[in-house]
C-alpha cells in the first residue's frame, strides 16, 4: 500500500476510530455489562502492544509497511492496561485516559511528517 493512501487512512480511519473509542467508552461506562467488555478488550490490546513491542515488530499489521508508530506502543498498552483496571474499578470517566493515545498518536504522526529519514525517526519518551 502507497504510503499516501496509509497516511489517509491513518487520518480518517485511525484517529476518528479512536475518537468513537473514547466515546463509547464515556456514554456507555455505567453500564456493567459493556464496562466488563470494554475492560477485557483494553487488557488484550494493552498485551498485543506490549507483546509486539518486545519482539520489535516493525511492520503494520491492518495497513502493512514499515510502523513508524513502533516505538509508541509501549506508551498505548500503558493508557490501554490503566483504562481497563479503571473501568474495573468503576469509574466512569476511564475513557478519558485514551484521549492521551489520541494525542501522542496525533503527535508522533506530525514528527514523521517533518522527518527526513521514516526509519531513524527518533520518538521521544513523554
Amino acid at each position: 500500500m502507497e504510503q499516501k493512501t496509509r497516511n489517509l487512512l491513518f487520518k480518517f480511519i485511525c484517529i476518528p476510530l479512536r475518537i468513537l473509542i473514547i466515546v463509547l467508552l464515556v456514554l456507555f461506562a455505567s453500564n456493567d455489562t459493556f464496562r466488563y467488555i470494554a475492560s477485557g478488550i483494553c487488557f488484550f490490546l494493552s498485551a498485543d502492544f506490549t507483546n509486539r513491542y518486545i519482539r520489535k515488530d516493525t511492520v503494520g499489521r491492518l495497513f502493512g509497511g514499515f510502523a513508524w508508530w513502533a516505538p509508541n506502543r509501549l506508551k498505548h498498552a500503558f493508557l490501554y492496561l490503566l483504562t481497563g483496571v479503571l473501568l474495573l474499578l468503576e469509574y466512569e470517566w476511564a475513557g478519558y485516559i485514551l484521549a492521551a493515545d489520541v494525542f501522542i498518536a496525533v503527535y508522533s504522526y506530525l514528527l514523521k511528517e517533518t522527518a527526513r529519514n521514516i526509519e531513524a525517526l527518533d520518538i521521544p519518551v513523554f
